[in-house]
């Protein structure tokens, strides 16, 4: 995977946009008490968990990208400026411009039949919205550029138990994310080095796209990742320590652990 330098929008970082909206959403989110803290609350606040889902799901399909060749070019997190919509990734190689829209759905189970995308039997309108993604693309590009190259939307699934493609649909490609790079790396070359070049340069230009800031987001990574571990420190203690503290505990003596376990905590949020 190519890295680029300099201050176009390949700086942007992978779910910096949802990462930045979760942030937001949580800012004003209480802080825990050490009975919430013992049980394993999760300190995601009201109606963070779905962008806290979304976040996971864009950074395990980036992750995924980082697997690619030399030949090809990543961005993330490209806002079109439609009441904050992005496009989670872009990518340019010899197979073409592509668009990625990426969806995390643990353990669920994933129905394509042609237009038709369920995910646990409820309908959803990706493919719509991968496909509107790459039609913005395919008319930013003419608007910029003499030269314009078809774009292939997609929509990658995380976690997911199972991706039924029962009918392709028309236009858009649907995958699980371990499929994700086989996939690009055996599409039919439609580019060559020189066009990759003009496309990743038009891209990277921070005119091309909604007016936002390009900065690294070093600052928002490193806050998600903090909150990241305290999601995941009390699911442990959900899952593991609290059985395990109830098992030894017993009657009064599950009080006596609940204390200590506070005052271990420190008594805080």
């Amino acid at each position: 995977m190519v890295k680029l330098s300099g201050g176009g929008m390949y700086r942007r970082r992978t779910a910096e946009s949802v990462i930045d909206k979760l942030l937001r959403q949580h800012a004003g989110t209480p802080a825990r008490s050490p009975w919430h803290r013992f049980r394993g609350r999760s300190p995601l606040g009201k109606r963070c968990e779905g962008w806290y889902l979304a976040a996971l799901g864009e950074i395990a399909v980036g992750k995924a990208l980082e697997a690619l060749s030399s030949d090809w070019t990543v961005f993330h997190a490209l806002p079109i400026g439609l009441e904050g919509w992005d496009i989670d990734h872009l990518i340019v190689g010899p197979g073409g411009v592509i668009t990625i829209n990426a969806k995390q759905h643990r353990a669920a189970r994933i129905l394509v039949d042609k237009a038709l995308l369920t995910v646990n039997g409820r309908t959803v309108p990706y493919l719509r919205h991968a496909e509107f993604e790459a039609n913005h693309v395919t008319d930013l590009m003419s608007d910029r550029h003499a030269q314009t190259a078809p774009v292939r939307p997609t929509v990658v699934f995380v976690g997911a138990r199972e991706v039924n493609v029962r009918a392709r649909p028309p236009f858009v490609t649907v995958l699980g994310v371990d499929e994700l790079v086989g996939w690009l790396q055996a599409l039919p070359v439609v580019l060559t080095q020189n066009e990759c070049g003009r496309f990743t340069d038009l891209f990277d230009n921070p005119a091309m796209w909604a007016n936002v800031p390009v900065e690294t987001g070093d600052d928002l990574i490193e806050r998600f990742q903090t909150l990241d571990a305290e999601v995941r420190s009390a699911t442990r203690q959900r899952h593991v320590y609290l059985p395990i503290a109830i098992f030894l505990g017993g009657g009064a003596g599950f009080f006596g652990i609940i204390g200590l376990v506070s005052e271990a905590m420190g008594l805080s949020g």
